[in-house]
């Protein structure tokens, strides 16, 4: 049909629209679906995500949904000429393909068509046929190599497919100018595809997996991952002749750069050659969480370039083991606080662990348990990336809190049934806050939303916009919400914000605020009992030493081998000759003047003071004497 004829069947349409909305005053409302614009199309097909490390977590999430349990990412670094993305996930059948490339923004995922093409469980859609919760959605994640690439090839074989598919995509860029000035009703071509099939040998026949190459990268994403801007800005002096921005501490080096004044520079990467590849992932998040001497900045991911950050945020966003273990996987016998988090706002009560349970089987969590597939690793450039969170069984430094603390709690939204399409469905989610003394690095400081075990936020320093002023606090707090149901509505396209006004952001919101205020008053609580406890302390200590200086005085008068007149105890009590007149003292005796009229008794009978008073004077004599010392302010 040509544009014109397009044209035509829509400006026909649309008068058969006016004429019945002309024709309905007064009468029937006219219900009809509403259309989608290509141009949506058109501007997913630019690239929706803000830096490339998001594009590789959309490629990734799709291996995930696939049901792979490897993927390895070789970016060709430092010179990123061409990125390979391969997973050993099921692979798209030929139709699978088809639909892909003819749908775009119409994902057979958590849909009835899904089982049909293989790309979700028979039993439910919202899984993958392995039974992992599927992470897309809307069908746009292969577009997210927009952001990197206009020219990328997909090579896909299913289990039991005789033939290995191969499509070569030509990706166009959007401009406007063209919808203004071409043919009336010409729609957006997003770009071209040619597909193509190889049969493959016997042998082959149950392989399986998906490859992506990338040709061509973008220049500017090229700079951006190597760092080009930073190196720039490291290089141009201050007012005080320092440089705007300071060099990263570790990266990959530097290439020559003559138009832009940049000379090589050797790479100085957080792990040694020959290290395995999770050891230099570990490498690489210690590195991240330690300070140099000479900065004057908390750890930070300051101290990378942009492709170590890169790394980072990646395995961030995965749904992949954490480089220590699972938060819910921490036993009674790690020696943390663990405190709940009430339905009401009652006070978070301290919960008590057996040695060897874990929060997991305590509070009968779910999140992070193996899935039916198995586990589910990334290697990219050869690093086996984990989820950079660590959370210490030990203080990081001295705090009136005796370890860190650790809250947990689960919640299932109480939506009624006649609000559930209103609300978007029925919201469920785990979450913990962890309390220590010092959070490093700082980038781990917030909170961070996780959907189906993945997320394209990184930590929100800010708690959802907490407005309760609790700033060094906060900075003391990493917290984690597993979504298990619900709020994908709420994420926006690019799956790196939220609709803010959407019901379920609503609730976990109010939902995180009320724990932050219950944990913040426990702390306060926690750390009140070590101060007064300390204070007692202290007390005792200036009793004994109160007393220890007048059995001083009583050896130096009566001799080293005289018995004094009562026995020294850790906590003093009254002396004999005191207690039985204490009757006629003004008032009871508070506790630190026990100590004190101990010693001053212990001084008056060094010198013979008390022998010659009666028992009333005695009491009445120390009794003046505290009184006159608390006159001139002596406590």
């Amino acid at each position: 049909m040509s544009a014109v004829a397009v044209e035509s069947a829509r400006f026909k349409k649309a008068q058969e629209l006016g004429k019945r909305i002309r024709e309905s005053v007064d009468g029937d409302a006219i219900e009809l679906p509403l259309s989608t614009s290509q141009r949506i199309i058109a501007r997913v097909t630019d690239g929706i995500y803000r830096e490339p490390w998001a594009a590789f977590r959309e490629l990734c999430a799709n291996a995930y949904d696939a049901d792979a349990t490897r993927v390895v990412i070789e970016t060709g670094a430092p010179e990123f000429d061409q990125i390979t993305i391969r997973d050993d996930g099921a692979g798209m059948t030929p139709e699978t393909l088809g639909y892909v490339v003819e749908n775009i923004g119409g994902s057979s995922k958590r849909t009835t068509e899904g089982p049909m093409l293989h790309t979700a469980s028979d039993a439910d859609p919202d899984f993958s046929p392995g039974g992992r919760p599927l992470i897309g959605k809307i069908g746009i994640g292969l577009f997210a190599v927009a952001q990197l690439t206009q020219h990328f090839q997909i090579i896909t074989k299913a289990r039991g497919e005789k033939v290995r598919s191969w499509a070569t995509v030509i990706l166009k860029t959007h401009n406007e100018a063209r919808l203004k000035d071409g043919p009336p009703g010409a729609e957006f071509e997003a770009g071209r595809v040619q597909i193509r099939s190889e049969e493959v040998p016997e042998a082959e026949l149950e392989a399986h997996g998906t490859t992506i190459i990338l040709h061509e990268l973008r220049p500017e994403i090229r700079r951006l991952l190597q760092s080009t801007n930073m190196w720039q800005a490291q290089a141009e002096l201050g007012p005080n002749d320092e440089p705007i921005m300071p060099p990263p501490a570790y990266h990959i080096g530097r290439r020559d750069d003559e138009k832009r004044g940049l000379t090589h520079l050797d790479p100085n990467l957080p792990w040694k050659d020959g290290l395995e590849p999770l050891e230099r992932f570990r490498e690489l998040v210690r590195v991240a969480a330690e300070t140099e001497e000479s900065s004057k900045k908390g750890p930070s991911l300051e101290q990378l370039d942009e492709y170590l950050r890169s790394i980072w945020k990646l395995s961030l966003s995965l749904p992949l083991e954490y480089i220590d273990r699972h938060p819910f996987d921490i036993t009674g016998d790690s020696g943390m606080i663990f405190l709940d988090v009430p339905r009401t706002n009652r006070r978070a009560d301290i919960v008590k662990l057996a040695a060897k349970e874990t929060l997991r089987d305590h509070f009968g969590l779910v999140s992070g348990r193996t899935d039916g597939v198995g586990k589910f690793d990334v290697e990219f450039d050869g690093i086996l990336l984990r989820r950079p969170i660590a959370l210490p069984e030990e203080l990081a430094v001295a705090s009136r809190l005796p370890a860190p603390v650790m809250m947990v709690g689960s919640e299932t939204a109480p939506f009624p049934e006649t609000s559930l399409d209103r609300a978007g469905g029925n919201l469920r989610f785990e979450a913990y806050l962890y309390w220590n003394s010092k959070i490093s690095p700082k980038d781990v400081q917030g909170s961070l939303i996780r959907v189906r075990e993945a997320s394209g936020t990184l930590f929100d320093a800010r708690f959802a916009d907490y407005q309760v002023s609790e700033q060094s606090r906060l900075r003391q707090i990493t917290a984690e919400i597993f979504v298990l149901e619900g709020l994908d509505g709420a994420i926006n396209i690019d799956r790196e914000s939220f609709n803010y006004s959407h019901p379920h952001y609503i609730y976990i919101q109010k939902w995180l605020h009320r724990a932050l205020r219950l944990l913040a008053n426990r702390l306060k609580y926690i750390a009140g009992e070590d101060l007064e406890r300390e204070r007692k302390e202290q007390k005792t200590q200036t009793a004994e030493a109160t007393l220890q200086s007048a059995y001083d005085i009583w050896s130096s008068r009566r001799g080293a081998d005289a018995d004094p007149p009562f026995r020294q105890t850790v906590t003093p009590q009254l002396p004999t000759t005191v207690a039985e007149a204490s009757i006629v003292w003004k008032r009871e005796p508070a506790p630190d003047h026990v100590s004190l009229a101990a010693a001053i008794s212990v001084v008056l009978e060094a010198y013979g003071v008390l022998s010659d008073l009666r028992q009333d004077e005695r009491a009445e004599l120390i009794n003046d004497l505290i009184q006159v010392m608390q006159t001139h302010g002596i406590k």
